[in-house]
């Protein structure tokens, strides 16, 4: 029997509530959120620090909003799945934080079938994407 490994998610959010509601989403045997920041330039740090697969990152955040801190983290993880989390359905929004590294968006406010469906599709990807993910 094969196993895969668990996806390893960063969580980049100022509001509390939002970082606690993702983890709690997230929750089970294919995630695991390894580090939260509430804010841009804490978030590039610990990706820098955690590489995780997967990065979730709000656009309106303080000390570096998620836009500008979007290239900083496809530079450090250019294979990870980075999903924008937004208040704003702007399509000019979308559209910058897509060309800007962006795999997928979450409009918010969220509900647990749509995070969990965004986070399945870009997992299959990154599996597909990364031999190495797979078990024995």
């Amino acid at each position: 029997m094969s196993q895969i490994r668990k996806i390893r998610v960063v969580i980049i959010e100022d509001f509390e509530m939002t970082r606690t509601l993702l983890k709690i989403i997230l929750r089970g045997d294919e995630f695991e959120v390894v580090g939260e920041a509430g804010d841009g330039l804490e978030g590039v740090q610990l990706c820098q620090q955690l590489q995780p697969d997967m990065v979730f990152i709000d656009v309106i955040m303080p000390k570096l909003n998620g836009l500008d801190a979007l290239p900083e983290i496809r530079a450090i993880l250019p294979h990870a799945n980075i999903i924008m989390v937004t208040g704003n359905e702007d399509e000019d929004v979308v559209s910058k934080a897509m060309q800007l590294g962006a795999n997928a968006y979450i409009v918010k406010p969220f509900n647990s079938a749509s995070v969990l469906e965004t986070m399945q599709v870009a997992r299959q990807k990154f599996i597909l994407r990364n031999p190495a993910m797979r078990g024995t």
